[in-house]
């Protein structure tokens, strides 16, 4: 790998090239918020359902709870499948929340030192391209890892409903052969 900045290496494009190279790192960086903002719709919509199917889990544990023949293995039951939910909707919340994120563009008073220095164009067009693989780099990185945090929350909620058909099964065929 070269010791040298990847601005150095770029350099050497001419101007065109070089617009052509920060054209397609905007749209990139552009993609990049656009899946962004999806995941977190999807998040926030997942543990919207999740919580609510968690309310009706909780109320149906205390109907059945406090029924005159309460059925306490069921009332567990569903408490125990509200909280997998409950568990699995805070993780698709904190896959969502607020974090840094790089965008395209940059404001003018960035290129002040490139002014003042008087770099030409294509070297200062070439530290943008530098500075847009960066952030694409650390854009890449953040969506990685809210990915992670949302596919465990999705885990925790289907083992949760994996728990809860189990039990359902079990208490059924008491119910029927026992």
């Amino acid at each position: 790998m070269s010791e040298r900045s990847l601005a150095d290496r770029l350099s050497g494009a001419d101007v065109e090239t070089l617009r052509e190279m920060m054209r397609e790192a905007e749209a990139y960086l552009n993609a990049q918020l656009t899946a962004a903002i999806g995941a977190d719709q999807r998040a926030y919509t997942f543990a919207g359902f999740g919580s609510a199917a968690a309310v009706v889990l909780v109320g149906a544990a205390y109907g059945i709870a406090s029924a005159r023949s309460p059925d306490i293995p069921m009332a567990i039951l569903a408490t125990v499948v509200a909280g997998f939910l409950i568990a699995g909707a805070m993780l698709a919340i904190h896959s969502a929340r607020s974090v840094d994120f790089e965008y395209s563009g940059n404001q003018p008073g960035h290129w002040v030192e490139d002014v003042e220095e008087r770099k030409s164009l294509q070297r200062s067009l070439a530290e943008q391209c530098e500075h847009y693989d960066l952030m694409i780099g650390k854009n890449t990185k953040t969506i990685s890892d809210n990915s992670r945090v949302f596919q465990r929350s999705t885990y925790i909620a289907q083992i949760g409903l994996g728990v809860g058909a189990a039990g359902f099964v079990l208490w059924l065929a008491a119910r029927l052969f026992c």
